[in-house]
């Protein structure tokens, strides 16, 4: 098997959250508005992208002397001995040709499988995380050449994404102290002991099993969140850079162990049939709080497990 580890872009890079209201608003008016607001929308995201540009310069001078692509590689390789169902593993570090598609990658190469995996690593918008994600796929190159380049496909893809720590966090959820906290206190304020009316009691129940409800869900705002991330380059940028070099190491691995099984879809009782999970599968649990989940949709994350996955457009639970 050729291991194929691509990292194609050069230097840090900040996400910004792209703009679609002038499209939206200007595809109410026909062609013309649409050609408007679409114009509205790029001078929007042209000046947001330079103002990402900007934004993170500091940032990539923190990193000048990181070389992203060989901590990924080397990462990549030292895991992938571990991959016990292939006689041989060549690791190779390279970057597609433009326009060439991987089914073309996979016809070229001596080894009879094909591993892509393509990182690339950024800053959330708000920079609360650095991120590193992972695309792999699995090419099996005899099944590309029977099937043809145009309809084939790999045998297995996935995504691996790894959070950092939320240095600079702007929600959490509540911890179980301050739930049990919560709980005391709605305790107190909606009584349901014999000594309350019947009306009153039945009442107070209602009132507090709707706020019970929501604790799971509730969040509090993070003292000190900075939207332009200035904890990251406190001390030479020392919080950058511990979690830029150990990302590789976790996204590596969790790659690998989703290849040889380590990350096991849930067991099935006899003649269950298999359903999509409506919540995330906990695979693993840091002593850091972190955990390392598979989501409904299949897919690996690695976040800590108080703070909410960070998206380019928000936060979410």
């Amino acid at each position: 098997m050729r291991l194929v580890s691509q990292v194609s872009q050069e230097e840090m890079v900040k996400e910004f959250v792209p703009s679609n209201s002038g499209s939206s608003a200007g595809a109410q008016f026909g062609l013309v508005g649409a050609l408007v607001g679409s114009a509205v929308d790029a001078s929007v995201n042209n000046s947001r992208a330079q103002e990402a540009e900007q934004m993170v310069e500091p940032f990539r001078n923190a990193l000048l002397d990181l070389d992203v692509r060989s901590l990924v590689y080397n990462q990549l390789a030292e895991n992938s001995a571990r991959i016990d169902w292939v006689a041989e593993i060549n690791p190779v570090m390279e970057q597609l040709e433009s326009g060439k598609k991987p089914e073309e990658y996979v016809l070229g190469a001596d080894e009879d499988l094909v591993l892509m995996v393509d990182t690339h690593y950024s800053l959330k918008p708000g920079t609360e995380v650095v991120e590193f994600v992972a695309a792999y796929a699995l090419y099996d190159r005899d099944a590309v050449r029977n099937s043809g380049k145009s309809k084939s496909k790999p045998i297995y893809s996935n995504t691996a994404t790894v959070q950092s720590y939320p240095h600079n966090g702007s929600i959490r959820r509540l911890t179980e102290s301050e739930k049990e906290a919560e709980r005391l206190a709605l305790e107190e304020r909606y009584p349901t002991g014999e000594d309350v009316g019947k009306n009153t009691r039945a009442r107070n129940q209602k009132y507090k099993n709707k706020a019970l409800s929501k604790l799971d869900k509730k969040t509090l705002s993070v003292p000190g969140y900075n939207p332009n991330g200035s904890v990251w380059l406190a001390n030479d940028g020392a919080l950058l850079r511990q979690e830029v070099q150990a990302a590789p190491s976790l996204l590596a691995s969790m790659v690998i162990k989703d290849l040889i099984g380590e990350y096991p879809l849930p067991e099935l009782a006899e003649g269950e049939k298999r359903k999509h999970a409506k919540v995330p599968q906990v695979l693993e649990e840091l002593d850091d709080g972190m955990v390392i989940t598979r989501q409904p949709n299949g897919m690996l994350l690695s976040k800590h497990r108080d703070a909410p996955v960070y998206t380019t457009f928000g936060n979410v639970f």
